[in-house]
């Protein structure tokens, strides 16, 4: 037998072949040991953390930029492994009743000594069993669907060396539960306050939605309880919130969740940022600009209502007969007659339609009313509003989070407001882009016809193409286009509907005297409608019902004529001007020196627009830096921001359920720590 002395096996010389095999064999009874208890038994830990408190950007600061709160709260849960089969993740949730203090003490009158806005005042109670809205099946409910955006999602991957051959690889499914318990003496991870419907969820009261405190009523949130409920849930594991960051922030979160070795996605992002301040500051110039060309605009469609009036008297004559205006017509009268004038409602409706029908004069009306000057001037600037927020509303993808929102907040208008350091440069751009309406002038001391110009010239030239073949006038006012309009119309008209309750003035009529209706229901509900009895009266309704609708149809007809022409038009404007400041931040922040020559002369007033605003962000971000993902949890100051950014994930604005592998880290880290077996590498999270 070779010497065991452990000569053998150094440097230079051949190991023993008996002693390769005693330590080889060593090495395989220990794990054998190891898989056995990892293949059959349960191993199940508790998992207790104080991570560091998240600071979130969703307070009112100062200037209309947002101010930041500290948030924060102890994670506890039970981790199971169940071999190689799985892991399961289970938080205890303790419901419980509680009130939250709804007075502001910085507010004039507020008794010293009174704590903050929310906080919980005196002890916490158990959710009686037979709780008048029934809290418990409510919180049974919530703990079964609050974990099901989790599930099937997360798999911790790993392998286990081997001696003899290739390692083994492992994938544990992680299952997450979630469990209700009332008693206050019950084991439990974690306590959440359930509010009755009594208490409405509002910050501005001191019942803001967060992981402690969930409410049956809650007010202007406008997510399912469900998906608010899984986005707290993810805070009783310890993922903090990715919306409402600071730059700093996200950028923080940018390297947590990027590919190791990926580019920073910033640079991209900070790009953006100055293109949507830029927008935001220049919205209110723009609409202001654009109001002041909108007469010759809204002229410019006006003279051409002739055609309008022409082909809607034809669809008018057409759509007024198809069969479901018929059908709501001949169903709201027979509603509104004595049985017996049934057999008289189809011949009235006929008449009324047709021989009685008096098209191109309820037409004429109804293209003059859609055309009227002040109601496209209200109808193309919220269109252009709409686009502008479209535009400003957009998300940007960012590499290695996702789809974020970037939050311009109401500090960089102001910029451009009255007043403002940038006010004089935003109307000078706003003029430039919106144009204007040309006409008479002088050049040189000589007479001559500006052309029109800007967005206002776009507009302006729309309907002059009504009249050639296979446009908007020809595919937009029809026949079809008219009936879905009156049968909605009639529809909503509810002529058999009840008469107006006491004291309202029935339609074109005063209240009665004294302020009660003869005839009124006791109780002050509303009395029935007279039925008609006569086939005058029936034919007067009739009349009135096809001549006062189909008006109103043609006023709608005509109003989408216009919508369907303006907004492409307002959109493509929107999108020239991104563009336009979207070269001029390309120039500013990331063309070299030796390149902006060849940009050619850039815009003086959009060059000082865009300087300011990137200057606005260094300034923020300069700020903040320094203090991580968490500036107000480490000590870090944490300044007021003009811009901030929400992430639409799951633990962001909730938009989507979306989960990355980087949120669980903290949770992996306490699997490799505590359920990690001796001959197993570390294990990672996969995400799908």
């Amino acid at each position: 037998m070779a010497d065991p002395s452990g000569v053998a096996g150094r440097a230079g010389t051949a190991p023993a072949p008996s002693l390769d095999l005693q330590r080889l064999a060593g090495n395989q009874a220990v794990l054998a040991a190891v898989r056995q208890i990892a293949d059959g038994a349960l191993q199940r830990v508790a998992v207790k953390e104080t991570p560091p408190d998240e600071t979130l950007y969703n307070q009112p600061g100062a200037g209309g930029k947002a101010g930041a709160q500290k948030y924060g709260g102890d994670v506890s849960y039970d981790m199971t492994r169940s071999g190689d089969t799985g892991v399961t993740v289970t938080v205890r949730i303790q419901f419980l009743n509680q009130s939250r203090n709804g007075v502001d003490p910085t507010a004039p009158g507020a008794p010293p000594g009174t704590p903050p806005l929310g906080a919980l005042l005196g002890s916490p109670t158990e959710i009686p069993a037979n709780d008048p809205d029934d809290r418990r099946t409510w919180c049974q409910d919530i703990v079964k669907e609050q974990v099901k955006p989790w599930n099937g999602k997360l798999t911790l991957v790993g392998e286990e060396f081997n001696f003899t051959e290739p390692n083994t690889k492992k994938r544990l499914p992680v299952t997450f539960n979630s469990v209700a318990v009332f008693g206050l003496a019950e084991a439990h991870d974690q306590v959440i306050i359930v509010h009755p419907k009594s208490v409405q969820a509002d910050p501005k009261t001191g019942n803001p939605i967060d992981a402690g405190n969930y409410y049956l009523n809650k007010g202007g949130y406008t997510n399912d309880d469900k998906v608010i409920a899984a986005h707290e849930y993810g805070h009783l594991l310890g993922i903090d919130d990715e919306y409402s960051q600071s730059n700093e922030m996200l950028n923080a979160l940018l390297h947590q969740a990027a590919p190791a070795g990926a580019p920073s996605a910033m640079a991209a992002l900070d790009k953006k940022t100055v293109e949507r301040m830029v927008l935001a500051s220049l919205k209110k110039p723009l609409i202001a600009q654009l109001k002041t060309t909108l007469p010759a605009v809204t002229d410019a469609f006006r003279a051409k209502r002739a055609a309008v009036k022409t082909k809607m008297a034809a669809a008018a004559r057409t759509g007024v007969v198809d069969a479901a205006v018929r059908t709501e017509l001949e169903k709201g009268l027979t509603a509104a007659s004595d049985p017996k004038l049934g057999p008289s409602v189809p011949r009235a409706v006929a008449f009324q339609s047709t021989a009685n029908f008096s098209n191109v004069t309820i037409s004429g009306q109804g293209v003059d009313a859609g055309f009227d000057a002040a109601r496209m001037t209200t109808q193309i600037v919220a269109a252009y509003e709409a686009a502008l927020d479209a535009a400003q509303g957009a998300t940007v993808n960012v590499a290695g989070v996702g789809d974020t929102s970037i939050n311009v907040k109401s500090s960089v208008p102001a910029m451009t407001a009255t007043g403002g350091a940038q006010q004089a440069n935003a109307a000078g751009v706003a003029g430039s882009t919106v144009g204007s309406a040309g006409g008479p002038g002088t050049f040189f001391g000589l007479p001559v016809i500006f052309p029109s110009s800007g967005l206002t010239g776009q507009l302006m030239a729309l309907p002059a193409t009504w009249g050639t073949a296979g446009s908007a006038i020809e595919s937009g006012v029809t026949p079809a286009a008219f009936a879905t309009k009156m049968a909605a119309l009639v529809k909503a008209a509810a002529i058999g509907a009840a008469a107006p309750p006491p004291g309202v003035a029935p339609a074109g009529g005063a209240a009665p005297a004294g302020g009660a209706a003869p005839g009124a229901a006791p109780g002050g509900a509303p009395a029935p409608a007279p039925k008609m009895t006569r086939a005058t009266e029936l034919y007067r309704k009739a009349y009135d019902v096809v001549s006062v609708n189909s008006r109103r149809a043609c006023t709608e007809v005509a109003a989408d004529l216009i919508g369907t022409v303006v907004k492409p038009a307002l959109a493509t404007g929107v999108a020239d001007l991104q563009s336009t400041i979207a070269a001029e931040v390309n120039r500013v922040m990331t063309t070299p020196p030796s390149g902006v020559a060849a940009l050619g002369p850039p815009d003086p007033q959009m060059a000082a627009l865009v300087a300011h605003m990137k200057a606005q962000l260094d300034a923020d971000k300069a700020a903040a830096a320094g203090g991580g993902h968490s500036p107000l949890g480490t000590g870090k100051a944490a300044p007021d921001q003009n811009v901030t950014y929400s992430v639409q994930s799951l633990m962001g604005s909730s938009k989507n359920t979306s989960i990355r592998a980087d949120q669980f880290n903290p949770m992996v880290k306490q699997f490799n720590d505590k359920l990690k077996t001796l001959f197993e590498k570390s294990f990672t999270a996969e995400v799908k």
